[in-house]
């Protein structure tokens, strides 16, 4: 498995770092630690020669934050060599950081890519950071976005709480696949969750066919999902349980992802699972506008899972 880690100075990232180490990766594991560099955090700059000199002045401090970003990431990569026996690389790279993690990604071919974000209020959580954005809607693979202290979470002595969110696809077998890879100290406790949402055609049929008629179509359209989702909801229960975890289950209906968030709040799950579809025909599909706002609101981390490499190509 390879596994991206966007690393920098803040906290948010050193969580998840921590995150990573907190894991029992499986032995082949390649972990590259990535940090971009922008010209803008370079110090002041001042040219003392006049404007002739500030090539020579860019280039300098250029150097300067290549040299500490450089030690910085070999400070990292002891911590991790010394307590594991992964295969562990560092990328110092210049530019956008959405933009360059999401080309390592595919340079690299990354199976996860780890970003510290932000945990933020009720408010302001939908702030989520550009670079965070980025990546989650156009990354070919899993993405997991790490908020407040997971890795006490997966290290502590009693169960941690695991949202489990699946529509009913193949996407979320991908996620029970994904939830067998986070070894945790102690066996999560896993609640799996469907949301039965109402058909958006069914609002131009009811202009076309009256209220009636609408409603009785409704009734039996929802009736059916419902039915759909607890077949599914017992399968994908089933697997968890075979991963030696606990597992309750929740059906719900309305929107999806306002239901899922709400699930999480008053659960107080650490970490919310949703698959998606990785290619269609060689092309990436977009990211659904149902996954972004979860990853917006949600109180805790986000994992969004796509097929591994292998599956990608088949």
């Amino acid at each position: 498995m390879k596994i991206l880690v966007a690393v920098d100075p803040s906290e948010h990232s050193r969580e998840a770092m921590k995150f990573v180490k907190s894991v029992e990766w499986p032995k082949a594991s390649e972990i590259y630690l990535i940090h971009v560099l922008e010209m803008k955090h370079a110090s002041a700059l001042t040219p003392s020669d006049g404007p002739s000199s500030w090539d020579r002045v860019i280039s300098q401090a250029r150097g300067k934050l290549f040299t500490e970003a450089k030690g910085f990431l070999q400070h990292i990569k002891k911590e991790i060599v010394e307590e594991r026996t992964w295969t562990v690389k560092s990328l110092v790279l210049e530019g956008l950081p959405g933009a360059e993690i999401l080309q390592a990604v595919k340079d690299y071919e990354i199976d996860l890519v780890i970003l510290g974000t932000r945990g933020l209020s009720n408010i302001k959580r939908f702030l989520l950071g550009s670079t965070s954005d980025w990546v989650m809607r156009e990354a070919p693979c899993s993405v997991l976005l790490v908020r407040k202290k997971l890795s006490k979470v997966m290290m502590g002595k009693s169960a941690a709480k695991i949202l489990l969110a699946t529509d009913g696809s193949s996407s979320a077998l991908n996620t029970v696949g994904m939830l067998g890879l986070l070894t945790c100290k102690t066996p999560p406790k896993v609640t799996v969750t469907h949301v039965v949402g109402r058909p958006a055609y069914l609002e131009g049929w009811y202009w076309g066919k009256g209220k009636a008629a609408f409603k009785q179509l409704a009734e039996q359209l929802l009736e059916k999902a419902h039915q759909e989702g607890v077949a599914h909801l017992e399968e994908v229960s089933q697997r968890v349980k075979r991963l030696g975890m606990a597992v309750d289950t929740v059906l719900t209906k309305g929107d999806p992802a306002e239901e899922i968030v709400k699930i999480a709040e008053r659960s107080k799950a650490k970490l919310i699972m949703v698959g998606s579809k990785g290619f269609v025909g060689g092309k990436p599909v977009p990211l659904g506008g149902i996954v972004r706002k979860i990853a917006r609101y949600a109180p805790c981390s986000v994992l969004l899972t796509r097929p591994v490499r292998s599956e990608k190509e088949g």
